[in-house]
């Protein structure tokens, strides 16, 4: 159990130091709070011990936080010496604080998923830790903003790490990099887990270049997921199965049969 004590501290010496523990900063919902204040309904905010600034980090409430001070400005205008009453944790390291944040927001207003993914990494929990280091080494990050090397589908990313292991998370990401080096598309959460079903079972076997040459060239991410959706209309397959299959007809196109790559049972 966290040891803790309970203090009324100047609301200018409350701050988010390790933006990367927790979600980000909503205005919008601190105003909420703000407009429907009640002195008397108002959590402590946790917080951790302060740095050599004498600021010490919120590792919990910091939209209670801006509610407070926002009040305080519209009747007194002295927000920043308005007192807000915190929880202070003996604690002063960032994978402590992001830890903690998980716990208590476990159950709570729903976290986003890239939010949460981000705090993870920085409380330094598994598996998250180890898809992250893949993402770095690949040349991916974790992002919800549609740009280059921006991946959003972390639910997809750590169902494929559980499933297959890292290598063929990090082998996927690699056959999607070739294919699609420069479109956003390329890893969205359908594709991932489609190529991941396709990469564990053939990944030794296939020819990269060829791939490339029979899908790549041919299709664009949003064109092949296309694709694969009007074919499932005529199967009862998930659409990452479908997306497998469809890559391995592609890839077998204009092959000699011995050539050809083919399910395991196939080959009994």
């Amino acid at each position: 159990m966290e040891k803790y004590r309970v203090e009324y501290i100047p609301v200018k010496n409350l701050s988010v130091i390790w933006v990367q523990a927790q979600r980000p900063y909503n205005e919008k919902w601190a105003r909420e709070i703000a407009e429907s204040f009640d002195p008397d309904k108002f959590d402590p905010l946790v917080v951790t011990q302060p740095n050599g600034e004498g600021i010490y980090h919120i590792i919990e409430g910091q939209h209670r936080r801006h509610a407070l001070e926002m009040y305080a400005s519209k009747f007194s205008g002295k927000s920043e010496n308005e007192l807000a009453p915190c929880r202070v944790v003996d604690e002063a390291d960032p994978a402590r604080a992001a830890e903690i944040w998980l716990g208590i927001n476990a159950g709570r207003k729903k976290i986003q998923p890239i939010t949460e993914f981000m705090v993870a990494v920085i409380a330094n929990r598994e598996p998250e830790v180890a898809i992250n280091r893949i993402l770095t080494r690949v040349g991916y990050r974790v992002s919800s903003r549609k740009s280059f090397g921006a991946i959003a589908a972390v639910s997809a990313l750590k169902l494929i790490h559980n499933r297959y292991g890292g290598l063929t998370l990090e082998k996927t990401l690699r056959t999607l990099q070739s294919l699609w080096s420069e479109d956003p598309q390329a890893v969205l959460s359908t594709l991932l887990r489609g190529f991941s079903i396709f990469v564990h079972e053939f990944g030794d076997h296939v020819n990269l270049r060829r791939l490339k040459q029979q899908v790549g060239e041919r299709f664009t991410p949003f064109k092949f997921e296309m694709a694969a959706k009007a074919h499932k209309q005529t199967t009862l397959e998930r659409i990452d199965e479908t997306i497998s299959e469809l890559l391995i007809r592609e890839y077998n196109r204009g092959l000699k049969e011995e050539s050809k790559i083919q399910h395991k049972k196939s080959k009994l």
